[in-house]
């Protein structure tokens, strides 16, 4: 019996600190992303609420704050103020992630006895709220002037319609602006609320009324006539009435060792009715760009320019000069969004270099050759930003005879065909999205789509080719480096040439072919190896002549010496079961026995 009843009683106290231990664990680590036992903030309890919920919670109670007038007594008078009329805000997101530290301040132990107290110790935290003091001595002044019986003030100048009149100093009382504040903002932040008294302060004048009757005169003079303002460069020009000036005017006190009365014109005022022209004498951000120079193959950096904006702040000021001067003045601005592109990230992109280039041949004059040169010329100084991609097609849109595209030989339906066919036009700018689409195999950028002609031309490398037509087939790649890719073109007579430069971060690629599979074979600077290969199956010719081309044996072959090049590890090129595409005008034939099914028409 004795044993059993000292097993129970180290047993039960076992027992028990496993479930507070246990219970201690899910308060504090299982709900470690939520507010802790027993906190609260102004009386809103908070416990087990997420910071979101948290922040909830505490934006009904600034909801409460702002919305319920609080009662005050001034001068025996009872009046109102609503929390929203001096903009009363609470930081709820501040307060829910205070409330989420409540009891959490570092280290177990500490942790686990403030998660004890909690039992029987609550936390209540403050809910501290900001006003904006310039619309409180807004209503502070209005309670001077209309609700004590003996008020004072300084002088002023007002406005009888439209026109700047005196108020002349008054001695008597005022509201003590330093104690009222501090009251004012107790009774507002907290939603139990009772009648507050505000005191008052005797007043004696230190503004003269020859201040009043000079300040006056100043103000009569900024209204006496309209304002123009005007910007260099810009055709429009903003114009202030007189009546428009009227309503911004305001006056203030400045009692220092020389008081005066300040008159000015109030910025929001003025600005209210003509911040919807400001976009009007706007400059937008201009990008850095690239200047090549063709001879050296060399490129200069053309600085990037911040938008230039209306400085809405500096308006008054420049309406007020303006009006006591010639009534014209010049529109202030000031600098705005920096560019998208900026000079630094230009610069931060290393030098820009020649990466790739590629050079295809074709006789000389024929209708196809206009076709692949204007190609060319329309893609010529085209600049593809890093993670853009670059579609031919997309670039040059749908070739016409408009554009001066002229019919040429064109694949349709898997044979030579010309003239009369709409894929005809443009035909034989495939040889150029062959060459395009090598001087991106060896700049070893990002394929993302090319196809090889249906039919196989010994002009070009096998497999290693591309057709195009519109809107499919097409050549895209994408610039997977931290540099731009400057593509230029060139063409004599008898070639095309494609060259990238850019800056791929070292990356070479050369070519290798096995059969009807050609690899791209990439090396990386730290000397690692990726593989891509492409395999392509050329349909049997219908042949028209007796002379023939035979396929090329197996071959390995490289980028010209001057070619550097980079792209992804995995590339996937397919083209859509129906397209309208064109070949070239030549009808010497010959293909692998292999054959495939119906390629779209290409040029």
């Amino acid at each position: 019996m004795r044993r059993i009843l000292l097993g129970i009683a180290i047993g039960i106290p076992a027992f028990a600190l496993v479930v507070v231990a246990a219970r201690f664990g899910y308060d504090e680590w299982v709900n470690e992303d939520k507010v802790g036992r027993s906190v609260s903030a102004a009386g809103v309890d908070l416990s087990g609420l997420s910071v979101a919920a948290a922040a909830a919670a505490i934006a009904g109670y600034e909801e409460r704050l702002a919305t319920e007038p609080a009662t005050f007594s001034v001068d025996g008078e009872e009046v109102t103020l609503v929390g929203s009329t001096v903009g009363l805000e609470v930081d709820e997101d501040q307060l829910a992630a205070a409330a989420i530290e409540a009891r959490r301040r570092g280290g177990l132990f500490t942790d686990f006895t403030g998660w004890v107290s909690s039992w029987w110790s609550p936390v209540e935290l403050a809910v501290p709220i900001t006003i904006d003091e310039v619309l409180l001595g807004v209503v502070l002044d209005d309670w001077d002037r209309n609700v004590i019986d003996d008020p004072a003030y300084e002088g002023a100048v007002l406005v009888d319609n439209g026109v700047p009149v005196p108020e002349y100093p008054q001695a008597g009382q005022m509201i003590d602006r330093t104690v009222a504040v501090s009251l004012i903002i107790g009774s507002l932040e907290s939603a139990k609320r009772s009648t507050v008294e505000v005191p008052l302060t005797d007043l004696t004048p230190v503004i003269s009324a020859a201040d009043v009757d000079a300040a006056v005169d100043r103000a009569k003079a900024i209204v006496a006539r309209p304002v123009l303002l005007s910007l260099d460069g810009f055709a429009g020009r903003i114009v202030f009435l007189s009546g428009r000036l009227a309503s911004a005017l305001t006056s203030q006190p400045m009692v220092t060792a020389v008081p005066v009365l300040v008159v000015s014109l109030d910025g929001e005022k003025l600005n209210a009715g003509v911040e919807a022209r400001f976009d009007e004498f706007a400059t937008p951000a201009i990008d850095a760009t690239f200047i090549f120079d063709e001879e050296s193959g060399t490129f200069t950096i053309v600085p990037s320019q911040p938008a230039i904006v209306v400085d809405a702040g500096a308006l008054a000021a420049v309406v007020e000069a303006a009006a006591l001067g010639s009534g014209q003045g010049q529109i202030p601005t000031k600098v705005g969004d920096e560019a998208a592109f900026t000079t630094e990230m230009a610069e931060a992109m290393g030098p820009i270099t020649e990466v790739s280039t590629f050079t295809t041949f074709h006789p000389c004059c024929a209708n196809r050759v206009i076709n692949i040169q204007l190609l060319a010329d329309k893609i010529d100084g085209a600049i593809v930003m890093p993670g853009d991609t670059f579609s031919i097609n997309e670039h040059v849109g749908v070739r016409t005879l408009a554009d001066g595209f002229k019919r040429a030989g064109a694949i349709i339906s898997g044979e030579l065909s010309c003239c009369d066919n709409p894929v005809n036009i443009g035909g034989g700018t495939s040889q150029f999205a062959t060459t395009f689409y090598n001087a991106v195999f060896f700049s070893c950028y990002e394929d993302i789509e090319h196809q090889p002609h249906s039919l196989y031309f010994a002009r070009y490398p096998f497999v290693r080719e591309a057709t195009i037509g519109f809107p499919k087939p097409d050549v895209i790649f994408r610039n997977d480096s931290d540099a731009i890719v400057y593509i230029d073109t060139s063409h004599t007579g008898g070639s095309i040439t494609v060259t990238f430069y850019g800056n791929n971060g070292g990356r070479t690629c050369t070519a290798e072919r096995s059969g009807n599979t050609v690899t791209r074979v990439m090396t990386h600077p730290d000397g690692s190896v990726t593989r891509q290969s492409w395999s392509w199956f050329y349909r049997t010719r219908k042949t028209t002549t007796t002379t023939t081309t035979t396929v090329p044996g197996t071959t390995t072959t490289t980028a010209p010496d001057e070619t550097t090049t980079t792209a992804p590890d995995e590339t996937t090129t397919t083209a859509p079961d129906e397209t309208t595409t064109t070949a070239p005008d030549e009808t010497t034939t010959t293909a692998p026995d292999e054959t495939t099914t119906t390629a779209p028409d290409e040029t």
